[in-house]
């Protein structure tokens, strides 16, 4: 009898120490909302696509900003203004709170990531009568990540808010890719560092 009750204790001490071992990974930090690399994507597209707008016409009178985008929610939408704003004054451009020469409306019409990946191996997948999940074996894999920034500014008259001009949109892109070859090699290569 004593025989037949070692093996059940031992799975079931062994049961615990799996279900512990669960609830310490629960207590792990949460990632972001948004992922860092698509955070690093975003801002870095958007700060191309900025640096190909002609800002002369802008660096004399004073000038207020209108900035809109279609990102997600409230506080990315205000992120985006602040941003462009402060960009523009980093770069120049005069704004005023009241009574400005030149209104300019400055639109994020496009700004977000792209994902793709090329797998030559053995995708995931659930084994169908024991119902274990097998890992992916890669002999190559290739995980593209690339963010996309287009802005447009328009120029109007404070007085009258007649366009008095317009740009060809700024177009920005960024790109973060992983690597990995025969399961083991891994790498990375990204242009998010590269500063304009």
């Amino acid at each position: 009898m004593r025989t037949r009750g070692w093996p059940a204790a031992l799975i079931a001490a062994l049961s615990l120490f799996l279900l512990a071992g669960c609830g310490a990974l629960a207590d792990a930090l949460k990632p972001t909302e948004v992922p860092g690399v698509t955070q690093q994507l975003m801002i870095r597209s958007l700060e191309r696509a900025l640096g190909q707008l002609d800002l002369s016409r802008l660096l004399g009178p004073g000038v207020a900003v209108d900035v809109y985008s279609m990102v997600g929610n409230q506080t990315n939408q205000t992120f985006v203004k602040e941003f462009c704003t402060a960009w523009l004054q980093a770069h120049g451009v005069r704004t005023v709170p009241s009574s400005p020469d030149l209104k300019v409306r400055l639109f994020a019409s496009v700004l977000g990531t792209d994902e793709n990946s090329t797998l030559i191996g053995i995708p995931t997948f659930q084994a169908p009568v024991v119902n274990l999940p097998i890992p992916e074996i890669a002999l190559f894999k290739w995980q593209r990540n690339r963010g996309q920034a287009e802005v447009r500014i328009y120029e109007f008259d404070a007085k009258t808010d007649a366009v008095v001009g317009s740009q060809p949109p700024g177009v920005g892109r960024a790109k973060y890719d992983n690597f990995t070859l025969l399961l083991f090699i891994h790498f990375t290569v990204a242009d998010t560092e590269k500063r304009e």
